[in-house]
């Protein structure tokens, strides 16, 4: 189905550019930020193995047998996305950024596979040799990445931020990695994400935006008893009050979770959003469901108040096959952001692509809006 298949005319609208000083800010009618629908894109900074690299690993993969099994499909590996740049001015609004701790720098530095493969000359992104989170894929293996840096990922959508204003909160789910290689092939001793690291990465964040930046769940709980009490009740913030901001939320579950919340109870103080593991947890506010097979789950917990991630598509199968069944599944869903390896600037070759009409990616969410304004959400 091609994108034009997908639009909502009265939903999403404009060229993506920032207001002119002649041009009106759009204006969302009293539209809380949970009644939007917005595409993401799924390892948002991912760039594929450079193809010798890659022809190499696909053959030691096959060569190692049974133990190369835990990295699951090599061939999921050969995609590309734009700069984060480029896919803001595209329209995407929502962010996957898959984050290893580096405090003391150069961890990452110089990855295995091209030196044990005997691949020569392969491209390592720069930036790697310096204290702090880095954003990459899979530690020695699927290095590529358009924005080495956590903070320089931040940076670069901050930059874009600031020169357009007027956009709706930008979504950024970020995910927390520290899983070696199976053995024999765990040579990089990756650092454990525990507490220590989650308080500096809450710094690495507020160091690139300040308060008035970050929509945090604090602004969101307000004077309720638990960030879920919020949601359930009072509601999300109206999107004309948060414009302009950045909302982050973390993909992990278990003891992550669990280490980011001790001592922040309902995430007082914290920075991120958590994906909450069981209905009823007080910080109960954004909800990971990547299967869209789950739609009736999501559409209730839609009604319910809660902000929900999806997917569209997993493992480049799609691009493959063509078939739409779990693309429709997640938009009809009701999520909140429906994340995609092939958004509308991006299409698969066969012509797979998930997005609405060309310009900011975003628009009122069917679920639970009957109206939407005129001239759309953000110009």
């Amino acid at each position: 189905m091609a994108a034009a298949a997908l639009t909502c005319g009265a939903c999403s609208s404009g060229d993506g550019s920032a207001d002119s000083p002649t041009t009106p800010a759009a204006s969302s009618d009293g539209l809380a930020l949970n009644e939007l629908q917005m595409i993401g894109t799924h390892n948002s900074y991912h760039v594929a193995p450079e193809t010798r690299l890659f022809e190499a690993e696909k053959a030691a993969v096959e060569a190692f047998g049974e133990p190369a099994k835990a990295l699951g499909d090599i061939n999921a590996l050969n995609y590309t996305h734009q700069s984060l740049t480029d896919q803001l001015e595209s329209g995407i609004r929502s962010f996957e950024l898959d984050i290893w701790a580096d405090p003391e720098g150069g961890l990452f530095a110089k990855p295995l596979a091209p030196s044990m493969l005997n691949v020569p000359d392969t491209p390592i992104p720069s930036g790697l040799d310096a204290p702090g989170f880095k954003v990459l894929h899979i530690v020695d293996i699927d290095f590529g990445t358009t924005c080495p840096t956590f903070v320089g990922c931040l940076q670069e959508i901050r930059a874009w931020s600031d020169a357009n204003a007027d956009h709706v909160p930008i979504v950024i789910n970020v995910e927390l990695k520290d899983d070696p290689l199976p053995a024999p092939l765990d040579i990089t001793k990756v650092v454990k994400i525990d507490a220590t690291q989650m308080d500096a990465l809450d710094a690495e964040i507020r160091s690139v935006f300040d308060d008035e930046r970050l929509l945090t769940p604090d602004d969101v709980r307000g004077d309720a008893e638990t960030l879920r009490d919020a949601v359930t009740t009072e509601g999300w913030p109206e999107i004309d009050d948060v414009r302009g901001q950045i909302m982050l939320f973390m993909d992990n579950a278990g003891g992550y979770r669990t280490d980011y919340l001790a001592g922040h109870p309902s995430l007082e103080g914290r920075v991120l959003f958590t994906s909450s593991a069981e209905d009823g947890d007080d910080d109960q506010a954004v909800v990971k469901i990547n299967d869209p097979t789950e739609a009736p789950r999501i559409t209730e917990l839609v009604k319910q108040g809660f902000f929900i991630r999806t997917r569209a598509d997993a493992d480049l199968v799609e691009a493959t096959t063509g078939d739409t069944t779990d693309r429709d599944l997640a938009l009809e869903s009701g999520a909140q952001v429906v994340s995609t390896d092939f958004p509308i600037g991006e299409p698969a070759a066969n012509g797979y692509v998930v997005g609405f009409e060309k310009g900011p990616q975003v628009r009122c969410n069917r679920v639970i809006v009957e109206r939407c304004p005129a001239g759309g959400v953000e110009r």
